[in-house]
């Protein structure tokens, strides 16, 4: 498509008013507008904090919008320091051109980060790859850690829960309105999200308020089927801060809103233990009473059998070792053997560490440790390092084939299923970044390095294979956000991508090669097993 690119900063009206972007250059020249910290709510700040995001009044003049602005108030794991700001309800919009005959599909990214971090600006995620094709790409921010997942059962106070999910459906409601001022196809958008970005998708498809604010989704590294939170997190979290009264919710809720918010969202009260079973103290969760704006009112995996995103066409997948992440300092820190040698219950899915008792659950463990490592307790040493990351491996993908098969059950719409797993020596950032040069693997996060420019990204010579991986993904994804399919041109010629069917699951295995093949796990069954003994739903 040839654009002109003679406006450097062009205005665009918007309901709320007029926004000026830039015009950049991608790390390989492409030409594409940016328009970044566009508010899309009112400021969350003082009485607001915690509650439901509410409608910014329209501005005056031309709003300034060619630099990204503060993520969202939390602790870097890159630097361990408190960054960002609570006034953060900003998306940023990056268009390939803002005049074409025809609009350009919207694609809306969900970035992850535990629910707790993350950036959803060009700083961590630059779209360059995707202005390539003819896309309109925009990712929003949202309120997280317990500025966003924090709930009171108590009515009087309105603070339900899954506030950082009600974030984003004001923005995706604030996208379908606006996309065509960006030229821009409101008829096509594609949510898709990363790791707990992908969570916050699939509840968003499970959730009957999101019905017409997207038209396909792509999860990425990421499902749940049940929230699973724990009790009491936010009387903890106020007691952690110095709160001396009694678990009351309006009490509490008094504390918290006079808080410094650095001091809330880098407040560490989790036990080791729990910490270890990989719990997160503040998540989405299932609001304990009925409001006009509620997301969850039942577990996802509850809502997606007669979910309306039943109808809707999806791409999902995993990398090949995704369970590395579970074991990064397993080498270094004597503490996480020993952690596994005395509570085996740890490598479980989550969904059976929450559905049995502590001795169910201890058994489980022990019986899943013998089956992939052939030891437990004294017997488990720094060998079982592979083992243990297997087991993860698994765990994930189990996930996945619950999902698969819940969508073939319930689903009338295809369901694209992919593997990545491109082991590439220097440019699989994140094994790189937990494990240095010496591992190889696809670790969580290393897909995304072939979709955004990451702070790490290097400008690749053509001729290398991660260099023509790059340009399939992008491709893959963008035909699939125009067309519902995602076999583009430059994959077509190479592979016949054909959504899931029952029988053996097939995958579209990414590597410098595409190939459509059967996933061959046959160590899933064992979880299916285990799944069946604790008398848990699979989907």
């Amino acid at each position: 498509m040839a654009s002109n690119y003679n406006e450097t900063t062009p205005v665009v009206q918007t309901t709320h008013g007029k926004v000026r972007g830039t015009l950049l250059k991608g790390i390989y020249e492409d030409q594409f507008y940016a328009f970044d910290g566009i508010p899309y709510a009112a400021p969350p700040l003082e009485n607001l904090r915690f509650k439901e995001p509410l409608d910014i009044e329209p501005w005056q003049g031309i709003r300034d919008c060619t630099k990204p602005l503060s993520k969202c108030i939390q602790v870097s794991s890159y630097t361990n320091l408190v960054e960002g700001s609570e006034d953060c309800l900003y998306l940023n919009i990056s268009a390939k051109t803002l005049h074409s005959e025809k609009p350009l599909p919207v694609m809306v990214f969900i970035h992850g980060g535990l629910f707790k971090g993350g950036d959803s600006s060009r700083r961590a995620w630059g779209p360059d790859y995707f202005m390539r094709e003819d896309v309109i790409h925009v990712s929003i921010g949202h309120r997280l850690g317990p500025l966003g997942f924090v709930s009171f059962a108590d009515t009087s106070l309105k603070i339900p829960g899954n506030t950082g999910l009600k974030d984003i459906i004001m923005a995706l409601r604030w996208i379908k309105a606006n996309s065509s001022n960006f030229n821009g196809d409101p008829d096509r958008i594609t949510l898709f999200g990363h790791s707990s970005g992908s969570m916050l998708c699939q509840m968003l498809l499970a959730s009957p308020q999101t019905e017409g604010l997207f038209h396909k989704a792509v999860l990425m590294a990421g499902i749940s089927m049940e929230v699973n939170s724990l009790p009491q997190v936010e009387y903890r979290l106020a007691k952690h801060l110095g709160y001396a009264g009694e678990n009351v919710d309006s009490q509490v809720l008094d504390f918290l809103l006079r808080a410094d918010a650095h001091l809330i969202v880098s407040a560490d009260f989790l036990t080791p233990v729990e910490k270890g079973h990989g719990n997160m103290a503040f998540k989405p969760s299932i609001e304990s009473y009925v409001t006009p704006n509620a997301v969850l009112l039942a577990e996802p995996i509850e809502l997606q059998r007669n979910s309306w995103s039943n109808r809707i066409p999806i791409i999902l997948g995993a990398n090949k070792e995704e369970g590395l992440i579970n074991v990064t300092t397993f080498k270094t820190n004597p503490k996480v053997l020993q952690m596994f040698q005395e509570y085996p219950d740890q490598v479980l899915p989550n969904d059976l560490k929450n559905h049995c008792d502590s001795v169910q659950k201890r058994e489980m463990g022990l019986r899943t440790l013998e089956y992939f490592c052939k030891a437990h307790g004294q017997e488990l040493n720094l060998d079982h390092f592979d083992s243990l990351a297997e087991i993860f491996t698994h765990n994930a993908f189990h996930l996945l084939d619950r999902f698969v098969k819940a969508r073939l059950a319930f689903g009338q719409a295809p369901t694209y299923v992919y593997r990545f797993a491109f082991d590439s020596p220097d440019f699989n950032f994140y094994r790189i970044r937990y494990f240095g040069k010496g591992q190889r693997g696809v670790c969580h996060v290393d897909e995304l390095g072939y979709i955004y420019v990451l702070p790490a990204t290097f400008k690749l010579d053509r001729s290398r294979p991660e260099f023509s991986t790059i340009w399939r993904m992008v491709s893959m994804l963008v035909h699939f956000a125009a067309t519902s399919d995602p076999n583009s041109h430059l994959t077509k010629p190479l592979v016949d991508w054909k959504p899931a069917s029952s029988g053996t699951l097939m995958v579209l295995n990414i590597t410098e090669e595409l190939k459509f093949v059967p996933l061959s796990m046959p160590k899933l069954k064992f979880h299916d097993h285990m799944f069946e003994q604790a008398g848990v739903a699979l989907f």
